[in-house]
């Protein structure tokens, strides 16, 4: 039967290294997923064995290997042949089971009650939460910074895809959405945090912190979680991530580049 959701995993050609560990990862912890995954790149195509995966390639249709984060997320999309998807990253590292039938269950509530956004990680959206009609699910109070959160999250693509822009950047991205959500009347909801947490109680199991921070490998994330597994990987060509060294802001730099792209988001 085929599966009324999809799978659109995040991420850039640049962050091919992460989709064998992920991939390996998810089919372990996400056994019964049906559906089809739908992993975000620009050129590269991708398959792993008894998963599948359509790589979206977008820049088969931009024209740019340089494409935004937020028109590959538009042009994605496009291909995408379900309202609903789970919307992860490739370094969102999975290490427990997803309790399938509650992700479906979701699904359904999405669709029946028309939902635009559910959160489904504590890492995501920071409240205040009110209590809603569905016991599963609370619903985020519009003034949290992250009334969208781009942590695994589950979205009606053909209703949120209003609020992006294909200018933007990751950052912009999450930033402006919220801007635009703010003064609407959207409800936008989030798991119950008294009812679902990380480890054991979870919906989309991974450890609290991504694989890969400012474009390194965090080693609370990965190292252990790997080498359990059995994945290989070669640590030296990204580094590991340092904190206090790694989290130092670079200058930041005024171009008009970027004050076109502000004045676009604003508008």
């Amino acid at each position: 039967m085929k599966s009324n959701y999809s799978i659109l995993v995040s991420s850039t050609d640049s962050y091919s290294d992460c989709w064998v560990p992920f991939f390996t990862l998810f089919k372990k912890y996400w056994p019964h997923y049906q559906g089809r995954i739908f992993l975000s790149t620009e050129t590269k195509d991708f398959s792993f064995p008894g998963l599948d995966i359509t790589c979206t390639r977008v820049a088969r249709f931009t024209g740019s290997v340089n494409t935004p984060h937020g028109e590959r997320l538009l042009e994605a999309f496009k291909q995408i042949d379900t309202d609903i998807v789970v919307y992860l990253h490739e370094d969102m590292f999975l290490d427990h089971y997803v309790p399938e039938e509650k992700v479906q269950q979701l699904v359904d509530t999405m669709l029946e009650h028309q939902m635009t956004y559910i959160g489904l990680v504590e890492s995501g959206n920071q409240g205040p939460f009110h209590p809603s009609d569905f016991p599963d699910l609370w619903e985020v109070d519009h003034s949290d910074s992250y009334l969208f959160s781009a942590m695994a999250s589950m979205w009606n693509i053909r209703r949120i895809a209003r609020y992006f822009r294909p200018h933007e950047n990751p950052w912009q991205t999450e930033f402006y959405v919220n801007r635009r959500v703010k003064p609407t009347k959207e409800r936008f909801y989030t798991i119950n945090r008294d009812l679902y947490s990380y480890p054991d109680h979870a919906i989309i199991p991974f450890a609290p912190i991504t694989g890969i921070y400012r474009g390194k490998w965090h080693r609370d994330a990965v190292v252990d979680l790997f080498a359990a597994e059995g994945i290989e990987i070669d640590y030296s060509l990204r580094g590991f991530y340092t904190p206090g060294i790694d989290d130092e802001e670079p200058p930041k730099e005024l171009s008009f580049k970027k004050l076109l792209s502000v004045v676009k988001s604003i508008i």
